[in-house]
């Protein structure tokens, strides 16, 4: 009685999750086929196979439909950079393949990125509160990449992991913003280059040639 009483409870939450996700699935693809410009509700409602009410009932406005496509991407490039969580290691080379990647394959999402990171600078827009929740989950999770660099010797010791992990964010924003008008650069190699400063993993590599027994130092 008690499990059949709590399987009801999750049912209708359930559904209602995965009502929101194949909604916000929906908002990304017509995003990557029209830009967030060609994005209408009456599209959204049609590829997600639901009405219209049921669409602005899970996504009051346009805006708040955009940001739920930003937090898919988010998603998407978590799962494919392996560093959804802080115990994952700093793999610099999936790193690189993954910013090339949103840079370069989806122009029209690096668009909605940067639009709305603009917008959040409103106090009130759906985007500010996205931004912020994505910045102190990325912290997170950049804070437990670098605190596992340090143990396995692969980042300077003396470093505070979480100002390094801002400091590794504002970079790759920056990246992100900086390519979006000039691609003449290869945006993952400079994302790779700076955290191996930031990092002290440069200094790290380095000492450890310094004093190999080989060299007869």
């Amino acid at each position: 009685m008690e499990a059949a009483a709590r399987s009801q409870k999750r049912g209708p939450y359930q559904r209602s999750h995965e009502r929101r996700e194949r909604i916000a699935l929906a908002v990304l693809e017509l995003v990557d086929e029209f830009g967030h410009e060609g994005v209408t509700t009456a599209l959204v409602a049609a590829r997600s196979d639901s009405r219209e009410p049921t669409v602005l009932y899970h996504f009051p406005t346009k805006e708040h439909l955009l940001v739920a496509a930003l937090d898919r991407v988010d998603d998407l490039q978590a799962d494919l950079s392996g560093i959804s969580d802080g115990k994952a290691a700093l793999d610099l080379e999936s790193l690189r393949e993954v910013a090339n990647a949103s840079v370069t394959a989806h122009d029209r999402r690096l668009r909605l990125f940067v639009m709305l990171r603009g917008q959040a600078a409103t106090s009130g827009h759906p985007a500010a509160e996205y931004f912020a929740s994505r910045t102190d989950r990325a912290l997170t999770v950049w804070t437990g990449m670098i605190t596992r660099s340090q143990r396995e010797g692969l980042a300077h010791p003396g470093l505070d992991p979480r100002e390094t992990a801002r400091q590794v964010l504002a970079l790759w924003d920056g990246l992100v913003l900086a390519h979006f008008s000039d691609q003449s650069f290869d945006c993952g190699q400079a994302l790779v280059d700076g955290i191996r400063r930031l990092t002290g993993r440069n200094w790290v590599e380095a000492l450890a040639e310094f004093n190999r027994p080989d060299h007869g130092l």
